[in-house]
């Protein structure tokens, strides 16, 4: 799976997240440790999960970013999450996630709010 996820790492301990696909129980497990490697490795605190090119997301995908965003609380920081297709929008609606995560349209303004 490791062209499924981008990882560009910014200053001040930020970086962003490009998963691509389907986040689902096949490749879960990969993402997630390769999330938690590039925060360690990078020190960071502060994480936007750029969603524009997932196009599904089951609950094994929500588990990581659940675990995500509790690794990032831990140190202080945040997960942002932006660019959420309509059809994966309405999964965070159903199971009422919403708000947990704090959700922007673009990845600048999920960037500003780190701010």
């Amino acid at each position: 799976m490791d062209n499924n996820i981008e990882i560009k790492v910014l200053e001040n301990k930020r970086a962003i997240a490009y998963p691509v696909g389907r986040l689902d129980v096949a490749v879960s497990a990969e993402l997630e440790d390769q999330l938690v490697k590039a925060v360690e490795e990078n020190s960071i605190e502060s994480l936007v999960l750029n969603m524009e090119n997932v196009e599904y997301m089951s609950s094994s995908g929500f588990r990581v970013a659940i675990a995500l965003l509790r690794k990032l609380s831990d140190k202080g920081g945040a997960l942002k999450i932006c660019a959420l297709k309509p059809a994966v929008k309405r999964i965070f609606d159903v199971i009422e996630l919403t708000s947990l995560f704090e959700i922007f349209e673009t990845e600048e303004e999920a960037l500003a709010s780190f701010n």
